[in-house]
């Protein structure tokens, strides 16, 4: 037999021993058995592979590869092309995903048979020799840079990763239980970055080539954003821009803009954030992330200055929206997570949308000041005086004009001034309101919400003016509260005639207001407004309706 035929028949032998070795294990795979299935004789089988242990052996080195041993093999041998967390929670990843991609199952059952069997345990000590160098030559690199502990022993680490991953696989086909996959990067990530030294300064061995955005919510106490920064540093991140821009639940939320190394992947900077915060929205960046926040305002205002209708593009440049247009303040849906909805004239919204992470309190805030200035700007030009009532109620001062983001605060302290009972009849419950109200401060809903203003510019009492029904363009709701104390004032009066004005000049021509039917109070206020009203009653709430539309506006 010729040399290209002995070839031809060692590539058939080779592929036959691999399929018997998976199918029966090496115990259960007998040479004639290859020679069968290879279409040849016993006698050419050990003439061209040898025995059953060679056999092994050369199917062990040509037909079983690892993509996760390859991947820590080019690393080490090119240490500045990815820094080594960032290969490790790559491998780790793949790893948890699919073990069979790493640990072959000849190579679990040659690891086991290695106990028994001599000639097995000569082949898988040559191989595992090759991972041990691979491995410990990328924690050398994470040494090298400054990101090891000195009291940490590569032998360990080393170790450490091998048994992890060989344990992964074997336990894969019995488990029944198991994290996320973003649970379990986050693990490999704290891991990482658990054996840097506490004097935490890597050397400069990776440019930072790609921009990021990265926004986290981190542990509100001190110390919660070192420990993202010294996470993110383990990638060999440079963090070029910093902003807090939220607080809730013991977090704060923080929106960092970075550069990182070409190779380091969003799915590792998330990974690597997510290991010492929650809820991480990563995005390609761009060159405007250098520009700082008060550049950025101080940019648009001066754009707003020469031309006050440039305030909706300036608002949604302020908090990075991909989309922003004008809408009729009844018209389109109310605020979603990516989603603002806000109000820059009494019957104009700007709606700002983008895809990569939910708004947050405080850019709500910075985008309704953007319009709000652009408001005041066009009326010190001589244009349209924003929608505002000022005058005297019984001798005293008050002013109603539309709500704002910043009147949260006073808006929750009003309604922790008011008694339950007023809340109850406002809210038909006392619990709920904060979370409905507080959304629908600025124009976070269609329609607009007025706030009344003593004469010390507290904020003693609240009004709704909304679509009755999604996409209902001609009946609105009604609805208010005023704090106990300023109550039998008059200014229930003045603002429920503000809210039908409210109502006329959005183009509603009939108002609804639901109203518990023993609040005679509200019941009176509403009889005494001049409307006709029809009413029905159900279940103790009495509903009233009223034409509007021949009503001049006051």
């Amino acid at each position: 037999m010729s040399r290209v035929d002995d070839e031809d028949l060692r590539v058939r032998i080779l592929d036959a021993a691999a399929t018997l070795f998976a199918q029966h294990g090496y115990s259960g795979t007998k040479v004639g058995m290859v020679a069968k299935a290879a279409g040849t004789t016993t006698a050419n089988v050990r003439r061209i592979t040898g025995g059953r242990s060679q056999l092994f052996e050369q199917v062990m080195s040509q037909r079983v590869t690892s993509s996760v041993a390859e991947r820590l093999a080019a690393a080490a041998k090119d240490p500045a092309a990815v820094p080594p967390l960032a290969v490790v929670l790559a491998a780790a990843q793949e790893l948890f995903t699919a073990p069979e991609s790493s640990w072959d199952i000849l190579e679990l059952e040659a690891l086991t048979r290695a106990h028994l069997d001599g000639e097995i345990r000569v082949i898988e000590t040559e191989r595992i020799a090759t991972r041990w160098e691979n491995t410990a030559a990328l924690i050398s690199q994470v040494r090298n840079s400054g990101g090891l502990d000195d009291d940490i022993s590569d032998r360990a680490v080393a170790h450490l990763l091998i048994a992890l991953s060989a344990g992964l696989a074997l336990m894969d086909p019995v488990l029944t239980e198991r994290p996320t996959v973003a649970q379990w990067n986050a693990l490999i990530a704290r891991v990482g970055t658990a054996v840097a030294p506490q004097e935490f300064l890597l050397n400069p061995t990776h440019e930072a080539h790609r921009r990021w955005r990265v926004r986290v919510d981190v542990p509100d106490r001190p110390g919660g954003v070192a420990r993202l920064i010294r996470a993110l540093s383990a990638l060999h991140v440079y963090a070029i821009g910093f902003y807090v821009i939220g607080a809730k639940e013991g977090y704060r939320t923080v929106d960092l803009a970075i550069t990182a190394p070409k190779r380091v992947s969003s799915e590792a900077i998330r990974a690597t954030a997510g290991s010492v915060g929650r809820t991480v929205y990563v995005r390609d960046g761009s060159a405007d992330d250098a520009i700082d926040l008060p550049t950025r305002v101080l940019d648009g205002a001066a754009n707003l200055i020469s031309d006050p209708s440039w305030a909706p593009l300036a608002a949604a440049i302020l908090v990075e929206a991909d989309e922003v247009t004008v809408v009729g303040a009844t018209e389109g849906s109310d605020d979603q997570p990516d989603t603002l909805r806000l109000q820059w004239t009494a019957n104009q919204h700007v709606v700002l949308r983008r895809d990569w992470a939910p708004f947050a309190r405080a850019e709500r805030s910075r985008a309704s000041a953007f319009l709000r200035l652009s408001a005041a700007i066009a009326e010190s030009l001589g244009a349209a005086t924003p929608w505002v009532f000022a005058g005297e109620v019984k001798g005293r001062p008050l002013r109603i004009r539309l709500a704002q983001p910043a009147d949260a605060d006073a808006v929750a302290a009003m309604h922790d001034r008011c008694s339950d009972q007023s809340k109850y009849q406002r809210y038909f419950t006392i619990t709920e309101w904060r979370d409905v109200q507080l959304h629908r401060l600025a124009g976070g809903h269609r329609g607009a919400t007025l706030v009344v203003l003593a004469e010390d510019d507290t904020i003693v009492g609240l009004g709704n003016v909304f679509p009755d029904e999604p996409g209902d363009g001609r009946t609105a709701e009604i609805a208010m509260i005023v704090e106990d104390a300023q109550q039998g004032r008059g200014i229930g009066k003045v603002l429920l005639g503000q809210m039908i004005s409210m109502a006329q000049l959005l183009g509603f021509s009939e108002i609804v207001a639901s109203v518990l039917a023993d609040n005679n109070g509200m019941l009176r206020l509403l009889e005494k407004s001049g409307l006709s009203w029809s009413a029905t009653t159900d279940s103790g709430v009495r509903t009233l309706r009223a034409e509007i539309k021949h009503r001049p506006v006051v």
